[in-house]
């Protein structure tokens, strides 16, 4: 049960974090300060409708996929639905996203205050707001699954959401998290009738072809990038260095620098059976967002899933912890950066010689910053991954082992 006093800091959070974005919605300021010019709000939500509709009046026709799966053109759709769906439906997504975050802070000390709307109002939130990703599904399914017992209506939207993009299969974690009682042979067999269950369905309803989850038609190429290959891709294109040689460089500093975090980081939570929906929140948000940036070339509003971290972390038994409390400085810092990254984007960075383009010195050192920085957070956050989970994962696995040595 809230507490009366937090109930009342959630609702008033909740009021004012909405007027701000029915606010910036409806100005220029969003477009103009920190996500560029859009052809119309909504963009990325429209191009999926778009999928809808033409999949319902026009079957014998291709239609755009937009990375999206197959799965989106079973939806109903009619005239008599084009208001739930152009106005209804976007504006819920927003309500109910806002509401979860809100929901799951403590609005107990200044710095849970500034994380809160620092991860709301920072320029990757506001790109997904304002193209109103499908991310934004994703997001809220992970705090459906951390606040709901029905463990089968969470096995069908996860079903749902690995056949509308492949990545969110990371989320079968969920399948070894949400039943505390639940032990490591059980969660096995569910864990495998539900892969079944989604081959079965992409291979009977021909939904291979569609699942464009790689989002090839839509991958960030130099700008709003959130990805692995960013530092690589503006070392080639500054310095002229071998891209695969680059990659796989990063790639052997980033496995030295987790494991090297990991061994000098001996912190020992005892459990976490009164913050065990934040625990499963951190989990399916972290293991998205290494996953996503390890392997996709990613709009940065899929930074978004780091917000899923911080309700854990902000926990006062976490947060006395120094190595949590400078974790979530880095990240207060790296949103108040993303301003000027976002400014410095949305300026004029190109120029052309003799017809080639060239970005001009402030937008190549703001990229390389932020590239810093997104190796930093993820590095960072997947030695707390591993910290958090250390002693969970020996539990789990403890009857396993036991099995084995015998």
């Amino acid at each position: 049960m809230l507490e009366r006093k937090n109930s009342n800091l959630i609702l008033l959070n909740f009021f004012i974090s909405i007027l701000l974005f029915y606010f910036l919605l409806n100005s220029n300021i969003l477009h103009k300060y920190f996500v560029g010019g859009s052809l119309y709000i909504f963009g990325d939500y429209k191009a999926a409708l778009n999928m809808v509709v033409c999949s319902q009046e026009n079957q014998s026709l291709s239609c755009p996929e937009f990375a999206y799966g197959k799965i989106l053109t079973f939806l109903p759709y009619s005239d008599d639905l084009k208001f739930t769906y152009d106005v209804l439906i976007p504006y819920l997504l927003i309500l109910i996203f806002v509401f979860f975050i809100t929901y799951s802070f403590e609005f107990k000390r200044k710095i849970n205050i500034i994380i809160f709307y620092l991860s709301l109002f920072n320029p990757s939130t506001l790109l997904l707001i304002e193209r109103l990703n499908l991310d934004i599904l994703i997001f809220i399914s992970i705090f459906i699954f951390a606040l709901n017992k029905i463990f089968l209506i969470n096995w069908i939207i996860l079903i749902n959401l690995v056949l509308l993009k492949i990545y969110p299969i990371i989320l079968t974690l969920i399948i070894f998290y949400e039943n505390q009682k639940r032990n490591i042979y059980n969660s096995l067999i569910i864990f495998s009738i539900i892969f079944v269950i989604i081959i079965f369905l992409i291979l009977k309803f021909n939904l291979l072809e569609t699942l464009n989850a790689y989002g090839t038609e839509s991958k960030a190429g130099y700008f709003y990038l959130f990805s692995f290959n960013h530092l690589p891709k503006f070392l080639k294109y500054s310095f002229g260095l071998n891209y695969i040689v680059s990659l796989t460089l990063l790639g052997l500093i980033f496995i030295y620098s987790v494991f090297r975090l990991c061994r000098l980081n001996n912190i020992e939570f005892l459990n976490f059976n009164n913050n065990y929906r934040e625990l499963i929140l951190f989990n399916l948000g972290a293991s998205i967002l290494i996953l996503s940036y390890l392997i996709y070339s990613n709009y940065y509003y899929r930074e978004i899933f780091l917000i899923c971290t911080f309700p854990l972390l902000l926990k006062e038994e976490v947060f006395k912890f120094k190595y949590i409390k400078y974790f979530l400085y880095f990240s207060i810092s790296r949103y108040s950066f993303e301003y000027i990254y976002s400014f410095v984007s949305l300026s004029d960075f190109i120029y052309y010689v003799n017809g080639m383009r060239y970005f001009k010195g402030s937008y190549l050192l703001v990229s390389y910053i932020k590239s810093f920085f997104d190796l930093v957070l993820i590095v960072w956050l997947s030695s707390l991954v591993f910290i958090v989970n250390r002693k969970i994962v020996i539990e789990k696995l403890f009857p396993f082992n036991k099995l084995l040595r015998n």
